[in-house]
C-alpha cells in the first residue's frame, strides 16, 4: 500500500507541467496530455483489473463456501469490481471495488462481529470540460480521485456512552 502511495506522489510530480489550473486545449493537445498521463503515470501503477471484463457478481454466501485463486475471493472481506465509466475523465474507465459482505468471512461463514470496509487509493486523472467561449476546445485539470481498490476486515468501532 505504501509503495502505491509513494508511486502516486512521485509520479504525480513528474506530471507537474500539466498544471493544476485549467487551460483550454484543442483535441490534439488533449490527446498528448492523455498519452503523457498514461505513459508516465498509469502504466507504472498497479491498478487493479478484474480477471475478466464481465466478472460474475457472486454473493457473500457463495464466496464464503468456495475457494478461488484470486485474492479478491480468498480475502476475509471479499470484493468484486464494478466498471466506472466517465467520458469527461481520463482514463475513461476505472474499476472500483465493492465489498460483498457487511461482516467478514471467518471459518467459511460471515461473522458480523467484524466489518468489511473498502481500501482506497487516490490516483491522478485528467478532467475535461468544454471551454467557455470556444466549444471546440477543452479545459483540462489534474485531479486526484478516491477509488476503492479492495476490501479489508476490521473490528467494528465501539462507542461508549458517557
Amino acid at each position: 500500500m505504501y509503495r502505491f502511495v509513494l508511486h502516486t506522489v512521485v509520479l504525480g510530480v513528474l506530471l507537474l507541467p500539466l498544471r493544476s489550473s485549467a487551460r483550454c486545449v484543442g483535441e490534439k493537445e488533449l490527446i498528448k496530455l492523455q498519452n503523457r498521463l498514461q505513459r508516465r503515470y498509469w502504466e507504472r501503477l498497479n491498478v487493479p483489473q478484474p480477471t475478466s471484463p464481465q466478472q460474475r457478481a457472486p454473493t457473500c454466501a457463495q464466496v464464503s463456501k468456495e475457494l478461488h485463486e484470486d485474492t479478491q475471493s480468498r480475502s476475509l472481506s471479499p470484493w468484486r469490481y464494478r466498471l466506472d465509466r466517465n467520458d469527461s475523465r481520463f482514463p475513461h474507465e476505472i474499476y472500483v471495488a465493492e465489498c460483498l459482505c457487511a461482516g467478514c468471512i471467518i471459518n467459511r461463514h460471515e461473522d458480523h462481529s467484524y466489518n468489511s470496509r473498502e481500501v482506497f487509493s487516490h490516483p491522478m486523472v485528467l478532467w475535461k470540460t468544454s471551454c467557455p467561449g470556444d466549444p471546440s476546445k477543452y479545459a483540462v485539470r489534474k485531479k486526484f480521485i478516491r477509488v476503492a481498490v479492495g476490501c479489508t476486515c476490521v473490528r467494528p468501532v465501539v462507542r461508549h456512552a458517557m
